[in-house]
C-alpha cells in the first residue's frame, strides 16, 4: 500500500513534464491494464514465457535468448513486453513469431494484480535488472516462477537501490533466479538482498546479440556515405547534445591534417539531426542528411548526419575508427560491439559505466582506447590515422572480444528451461 501511494504521488508530479515533453503521445492504454480483443485473444489464459525488456537496447539484447527458447521450447507462447514505444516497434519487428507484444503495465498492484491474472504466465524473464515490486509480487501470488536474466547493476542503481534495501529485499527474495552479467554484478544483487542460493553468472548477452549481425556486411555503406578512394572514414555513434560540439571542433582541427578524412555523425535521438546539422554549419562545415540519399562523394568540409533508425550497426561496416557517443559526457556511452562486430577501431570517453564491463575487457585487450577529454581524442585519433597497421591490428583485437565472449545465451537458458518445464 504504501508503494503504491508513493507511485501515485510521484506519478502526480510527473504529470507536468509528462505532458510537457511529448511523452504522453507514446503513452499506450495497456499500461492501464487494457487491450484489444485482438490481443486479449492472444495473451488470455495463455500461460505463455513472459519476456520483458524496457527499451531498444533491453530488446536487442534478449534477442539471443529469445532464439534460444524457440530452439529449445518451440511448443511455448511467449509473450514479450516493453516501456517505451520505440522498443515496443523493435520487439515487434525482431520477434514475429512472439504471441503478442504488450506494454508493461504500470506497476500499481490493482493494475499488475489484472494484467497477470489475466496472462496467467508460467513463467516471467525480466531484463537487467528491472525492479517493479509491485509486477514481481503479483508475479509469485499467481504462481508464475521469475528471473531477472542479462542482470547488471549499475553504479547509479546500485546507490538508489541501496536507498530503500529493506523494501528491495522483500522484493528480490520472491525472485527465483538471478543471472546475473559478471561476478561484480553478483556481488551487489546479493549485498542488495538477493538470496546467495538463486544468484549465478551467466554472461553478457550484449556479446552474442551483436554475432546475430548478418554475416554479410553492408557492402552499399561506402556508396551511401560518398567515399572516395583512400578517403578515411570517422564515424561519432550515439552522440548526446553537448558531445557533438565537441567532435566537430576536433575533425576541424583533423581536417586540415587529413584532407581525406571523412566524418559521419549519428546522434542518439535521430530527431535532433537537424540541431546536428546546424551546429556542423556553425563550424563552417556542410551537412548532408544521409536520408537524402545522395551518392555523389563527399566534399571537404562536408559532413554526413544519420537521421535513420537501425542502420547505424550496419554502417559501421564502412568505417576505417569508430567513437562511442555518450562517453565524452556523463551518459554513461554506449554499446561498443556493433564496432567490434566489424573489426574496427574503437574510441570511447571517460563515462562508459552503462558498459563497464564490456568497456573493461576490450581495453585490457588493447582493442580500445578510453579518452579523457577532447584534447586526448584529437591526439589520438591523430596518432591512428597515421598507423594503418595500429588500426588493423586494434580491430582484428575487439572481434576477438566479441567472439571469446559469446555464449551466454546458452548458459542462461541452462539455468531458465527448468523453470519453463524443459526437462
Amino acid at each position: 500500500m504504501l508503494y503504491d501511494l508513493f507511485f501515485i504521488i510521484f506519478s502526480v508530479f510527473y504529470l507536468p513534464y509528462f505532458f510537457v515533453s511529448g511523452k504522453w503521445r507514446g503513452f499506450s492504454r495497456q499500461r492501464m491494464g487494457v487491450f484489444s480483443e485482438d490481443i486479449l485473444s492472444k495473451i488470455k489464459d495463455s500461460r505463455a514465457i513472459w519476456l520483458h525488456a524496457v527499451s531498444v537496447g533491453e530488446v536487442m539484447a534478449s534477442a539471443p535468448l529469445y532464439e534460444e527458447l524457440r530452439r529449445n521450447l518451440p511448443d511455448e507462447k511467449i509473450i514479450v513486453s516493453t516501456v517505451t514505444p520505440t522498443g515496443n516497434r523493435i520487439a515487434r519487428e525482431r520477434f514475429k513469431d512472439a504471441a503478442a507484444v504488450i506494454y508493461l503495465p504500470l506497476d500499481l498492484s490493482g493494475i499488475t494484480d489484472k494484467v497477470v491474472e489475466l496472462i496467467k504466465p508460467k513463467v516471467a524473464l525480466i531484463a537487467e535488472t528491472e525492479i517493479w515490486p509491485n509486477f514481481i509480487t503479483s508475479l509469485k501470488k499467481s504462481g508464475a516462477k521469475v528471473a531477472i536474466f542479462n542482470g547488471r547493476v549499475s553504479p547509479n542503481s546500485f546507490k538508489n537501490y541501496g536507498m530503500a534495501k529493506p523494501l528491495l529485499k522483500r522484493v528480490l527474495a520472491k525472485v527465483d533466479l538471478f543471472l546475473m552479467q559478471s561476478q561484480a554484478d553478483a556481488d551487489k544483487i546479493i549485498s542488495l538482498g538477493a538470496p546467495k542460493d538463486n544468484v549465478r553468472v551467466t554472461g553478457n548477452l550484449k556479446y552474442d546479440a551483436a554475432m546475430m549481425k548478418p554475416k554479410s556486411e553492408d557492402v552499399g555503406a561506402v556508396r551511401r556515405l560518398g567515399l572516395g578512394a583512400g578517403e578515411k572514414l570517422l564515424i561519432a555513434g550515439s552522440t548526446n547534445p553537448g558531445e557533438e560540439e565537441k567532435v566537430l571542433r576536433c575533425y576541424k582541427e583533423l581536417a586540415v591534417e587529413f584532407p581525406q578524412l571523412r566524418l559521419l555523425v549519428a546522434p542518439r535521438h535521430i530527431d535532433r539531426a537537424g540541431i546536428v546539422a546546424g551546429l556542423s554549419r556553425k563550424y563552417g562545415f556542410t551537412a548532408r542528411l544521409l536520408s537524402n540519399g545522395e551518392d555523389k562523394p563527399l566534399g571537404n568540409y562536408e559532413i554526413s548526419i544519420l537521421d535513420e533508425m537501425g542502420t547505424l550497426a550496419q554502417l559501421y561496416a564502412a568505417a576505417d575508427i569508430v567513437f562511442i557517443g555518450g562517453s565524452l559526457i556523463n551518459k554513461g556511452g554506449q554499446n561498443p560491439l556493433e564496432a567490434a562486430y566489424h573489426s574496427k577501431v574503437i574510441l570511447f570517453g571517460p563515462y562508459m559505466h552503462n558498459f563497464e564491463g564490456i568497456a573493461s575487457n576490450l581495453i585490457s585487450a588493447k582493442a580500445a582506447i578510453q579518452v579523457k577529454d577532447e584534447a586526448m581524442l584529437t591526439a589520438t585519433l591523430r596518432a591512428l590515422l597515421k598507423d594503418d597497421p595500429e588500426r588493423r591490428r586494434m580491430g582484428e583485437a575487439a572481434r576477438r572480444v566479441l567472439e571469446s565472449n559469446s555464449g551466454a545465451a546458452k548458459k542462461n537458458f541452462a539455468f531458465i528451461g527448468p523453470l519453463a518445464g524443459k526437462r
